[in-house]
């Protein structure tokens, strides 16, 4: 006759110490993730290292230290430029430049880019200046910006009324986030609203 003896129960231990420190650093590490996340997205929405630089311009009546002075012109057009320059280290997508609107005594109609260059070139047909379309400025980097505009929309405005540009705005993506600036000037513009006898539309 056999015997067959039976072995004890294996019996598992239970260590609630264990376990809620293995949670504890389950949780920190969490933590740690979401902030290094979040840090990353704050300074992304912070992050605006544009600016702009060497100004140049068609005739102008006067100039000053600060401020260029245009003879509003009927008909007539009115080129300047800049270098839209990177100071941080991130590279930049610029998407869009914004200069004035349709309403306003300057009219863009066009906006073209220059690569390499420190001052720029402002005649029409040259060579080195193509269409503006999105382009990626890398740390340190920048770009001839060169904006048309003709005269337009006197009437809208009382003769010896004036608009002042001072800044751009700029559409551009970093760190995947686009967003939205507003750059000053290297100088502003400045465009006088014409008399009646020079703005056909008003005295119509």
């Amino acid at each position: 006759m056999s015997v067959v003896r039976k072995s004890p129960s294996a019996v598992t231990v239970f260590d609630p110490v264990a376990r809620w420190t293995a949670r504890a650093w389950a949780l920190v590490a969490y933590l740690a993730v979401l902030a290094t996340v979040a840090a990353i997205v704050l300074f992304a929405v912070r992050y605006q290292p544009l600016s702009a630089a060497n100004f140049a311009s068609g005739p102008v009546a006067s100039s000053g230290s600060n401020t260029v002075q245009v003879g509003y012109e009927n008909g007539g057009t009115f080129s300047f430029g800049f270098l839209i320059v990177n100071d941080g280290q991130l590279p930049v997508q610029i998407q869009s430049i914004q200069m004035t609107g349709q309403n306003q005594l300057l009219v863009p109609f066009r906006l073209e880019t220059a690569a390499k260059r420190y001052a720029g070139s402002l005649v029409q047909g040259d060579p080195s200046l193509e269409t503006f379309r999105p382009l990626t400025l890398a740390g340190a980097d920048r770009r001839w910006i060169v904006v048309r505009t003709h005269f337009g929309n006197c009437d809208r405005f009382a003769a010896g009324s004036l608009e002042t540009y001072t800044r751009f705005k700029v559409t551009y993506s970093v760190l995947g986030l686009t967003k939205h600036a507003w750059v000053p000037l290297p100088r502003g513009i400045r465009v006088d609203s014409p008399p009646d006898f020079a703005c056909p539309t008003r005295s119509a």
